[in-house]
């Protein structure tokens, strides 16, 4: 029972220590602790308002740093280059037109790496992050599983994600990558041969 009360400490202290960083009160201190970031940030908005995408997921969530290294990221967040904030545009078509209507809401867990953040992940130098035409998701349903994420993006991929040029990638577990880059696909290793939609259908 000793042992069992300790653990349950220890992880509402760690619980305490690191707050989810999507959380919109975590995004607002970050907003207000750098002069311009509001400002640009209220401009993101705008842009996504202006293309018919704003919504689709929240918005604070489009500036998350990943978290699949913490010691890789300095901050929660971060503003991506402004020239390149529309590349994300038809990927969130995407989500909102035919990735939503399948699995529901979904969260945001990976969108724009800058080159230092992505080179201490370890990531790949043509990372379609790099250039924010990319995000990482999971569903917001913990009731959706990895076999029903499969049988229900893979056929749309195949259909409208050839037709609309957009890359897909399934890694372990619940969380998947879509960019608006080119169409393809990859699995847990970042390699076709591992594509879900080929190996676990």
């Amino acid at each position: 029972m000793r042992r069992f009360l300790a653990a349950l400490i220890g992880v509402v202290l760690v619980a305490c220590a690191n707050p989810r960083p999507a959380d919109a009160d975590v995004f607002q201190d970050w907003l207000a602790a750098e002069p311009g970031r509001v400002e640009a940030f209220a401009r993101f908005e705008a842009m996504l308002t202006e293309e018919g995408v704003a919504g689709v997921v929240p918005t604070h969530e489009l500036w998350l740093v990943d978290q699949i290294r913490p010691q890789c990221a300095t901050e929660p967040f971060v503003a991506p280059p402004e020239n390149e904030w529309r590349n994300l545009v038809p990927a969130l078509r995407y989500i909102r037109d035919y990735v939503k209507p399948a699995i529901g809401d979904v969260r945001v867990v990976s969108g724009y790496r800058d080159e230092a953040f992505n080179t201490c992940i370890r990531g790949a130098a043509r990372s379609a992050h790099r250039s924010y035409y990319a995000l990482d998701l999971t569903p917001v349903d913990e009731g959706m599983s990895r076999a029903d994420l499969i049988a229900r993006l893979c056929p749309i991929h195949e259909t409208d994600g050839r037709r609309d040029g957009i890359g897909m990638g399934i890694y372990s577990g619940r969380r998947f990558h879509i960019d608006a880059r080119s169409y393809r696909g990859w699995g847990y290793d970042h390699h076709a041969a591992t594509f879900p939609c080929v190996t676990e259908r």
